[in-house]
């Protein structure tokens, strides 16, 4: 068995979802060979903890790359058993939002294991759910800070109407930086959403766009209290499924994904435009059935889907492929498939791995470190430039991981694109995930060894046991971590600060007490105010990253 954890959402509304939503998942896997079993649910204040069916067997990319040849007709077994999966899921008015090749898994070694469906798409759930319950100063449900959407090797199999929004890049001379951190981008967006109040006063209009979202999210939490009910907005999110699946049946077919790109915000602008194409050779030995399976499944427009039911009835999925031509795909297929593996592992393992060991300094060093080899401006580079820039950074370990993990494991001649610029946003979000786990353990520990663990108290603090955290080494260690040591600032004067910057808050809002959502929140705003100089902003490159707010590709 394995155990699959995941942050709660903060509101009232979007945690009743959330429930829902699990206990429709226990029943599911309860009842369909296709769904990793939910066998039991834990929670706290913070997280949910799903103990799942541990799915042993691998998954798709490595399942397939194990093999000497891979046939059209197996591609169409692969798709049969994803569709299948799914259609349980919709039959009981669920889904997903993103799929990727491996949110499925094999359940064991063995030659005829079954694939089942293993992510059930919490995450990005959790996210849209707390954004339409907090509309002022809450997630942006248009741009999700999830770090699928800032992996470029998942991002590409999200339908247009789930996917962020795609920004042309701006032209710019060489020596105006178009694109800053994400984290500073997020200062910017936290700093307004404190004046938001004074904001949604003068405003006169809503995003239409965004209140299209807020209208969807709710109608289809209402079809999910009316099972009866026939709702077309659940049909939307629906259709999202199967554009991933079309998007997952294209790679089986040819190695490679539609809409890929080395830059993030290339692949999104195909995404949105839905522009495909089957480019010889890699597609001449590939029937015209599967041609039309993908088409139907990647029309731009989610209402001109075919339902799960439907793409199970298209001739190339009855038929498992039967007018292919016979023998395996050609050898394009498997070094399409490596390399686009190999780039999607290493965009996982050096954000997890930077994310632990980058401070805030070590970020806009990078940055400046890709921009220097980054001559053309383009945003993204090779992965042998991301392993010179680790090293040069003193990070030879992970650059040295990079070659012996991937490179050498995944035989290519071609190279691997990297988006810097969509790992840096990466690496924050993990960051701030981080920063969040680790200070409520301590939380939890500090408020344990003062008697107050109790279940009434948990997440609550007031404002006079702030005194409490605040002289726990090793919570001032972890906030310290996040404070440029160019900064330079003691320990007692950023502990002071904070107090006192929480304080104004409750002040403010007349309240004496804090939940640990709005504490960890406001460090975080507190702590990015300890900007790095202006000076050191310019031996970095010339550029002041907290002033650019209205140019980000990403937040």
């Amino acid at each position: 068995r394995g155990l699959a954890s995941f942050q709660k959402p903060q509101g009232v509304s979007a945690q009743e979802r959330l429930h829902s939503y699990i206990d429709s998942l226990q029943h599911l896997s309860a009842n369909s060979e296709a769904v990793a079993k939910v066998f039991e649910v834990f929670e706290d204040y913070m997280h949910v903890h799903l103990l799942l069916e541990h799915c042993t067997g691998g998954t798709v990319y490595e399942r397939i790359l194990e093999r000497q040849y891979f046939t059209e007709q197996e591609s169409a077994m692969l798709v049969k058993h994803m569709l299948e999966a799914i259609l349980a899921f919709h039959d009981r008015h669920l889904y997903h939002g993103c799929l990727a090749p491996d949110s499925f898994r094999f359940l064991s070694d063995s030659p005829h294991a079954p694939l089942k469906l293993v992510d059930f798409g919490i995450e990005l759930k959790v996210h849209r759910w707390d954004a339409v319950e907090n509309l002022s100063g809450g997630p942006d449900l248009q741009n999700p800070h999830c770090p699928q959407f800032f992996e470029t090797c998942r991002l590409v199999f999200c339908a247009p109407e789930l996917a962020p929004p795609h920004q042309p890049k701006q032209k710019t001379s060489r020596g105006n930086v178009p694109v800053p951190l994400a984290a500073d981008v997020q200062d910017w967006q936290v700093n307004c959403a404190w004046r938001v109040g004074e904001d949604m006063q003068s405003q006169d209009l809503l995003d239409g766009e965004l209140l299209a979202d807020v209208i969807d999210e709710h109608a289809d939490w209402f079809n999910e209290q009316q099972q009866d009910a026939v709702c077309d907005y659940s049909r939307k999110y629906a259709a999202a499924d199967v554009w991933s699946v079309g998007a997952i049946a294209f790679l089986l077919l040819c190695g490679y994904p539609p809409f890929f790109a080395p830059s993030r915000n290339t692949i999104l602008g195909r995404i949105h435009r839905g522009e495909i194409s089957f480019d010889p050779p890699f597609w001449s030995k590939i029937s015209e059935e599967a041609k039309s399976f993908v088409s139907c499944c990647l029309r731009p427009s989610c209402w001109d889907r075919p339902s799960v039911q439907e793409a199970l009835e298209h001739p190339w999925i009855q038929r498992l492929a039967d007018s292919s031509p016979s023998g395996s795909m050609f050898t394009s297929f498997m070094l399409n498939l490596r390399r686009f593996y190999r780039t999607a592992l290493i965009e996982m393992y050096v954000a997890n791995m930077l994310a632990r060991k980058f401070r805030r300094e070590d970020m806009h060093d990078f940055l400046s470190r890709c921009r220097e080899i980054d001559m053309c401006n383009t945003g993204f580079f090779t992965a042998s430039d991301l392993k010179h820039v680790l090293s040069a950074l003193g990070h030879s370990s992970v650059s040295e991981a990079i070659s012996a993990k991937f490179l050498r494991a995944f035989r290519h001649p071609g190279e691997s694109y990297i988006d810097y610029v969509a790992l840096l946003d990466s690496i924050y979000l993990r960051q701030r995930r981080i920063f969040e786990e680790e200070l409520w353990r301590h939380f939890q520990r500090v408020c344990q060894s003062t008697g107050r663990g109790t279940q009434e108290n948990a997440g609550r603090l007031s404002v006079a046991e702030l005194p409490v955290i605040f002289s726990d080494p090793v919570i001032m260690g972890l906030i310290m971590r996040e404070i440029p040591e160019s900064a330079g600032v003691e320990e007692a004067a950023v502990c002071q600060r904070l107090q006192n910057g929480i304080r104004q808050h409750c002040g403010d809002r007349g309240t004496t007490q804090l939940d640990f959502h709005s504490l960890a929140a406001l460090l975080l705003k507190l702590v990015r105010t300890y900007t790095v100089p202006k000076e050191l902003m310019w031996a970095l490159g010339g550029t002041d990253f907290e002033a650019e707010d209205g140019l980000s590709t990403v937040l």
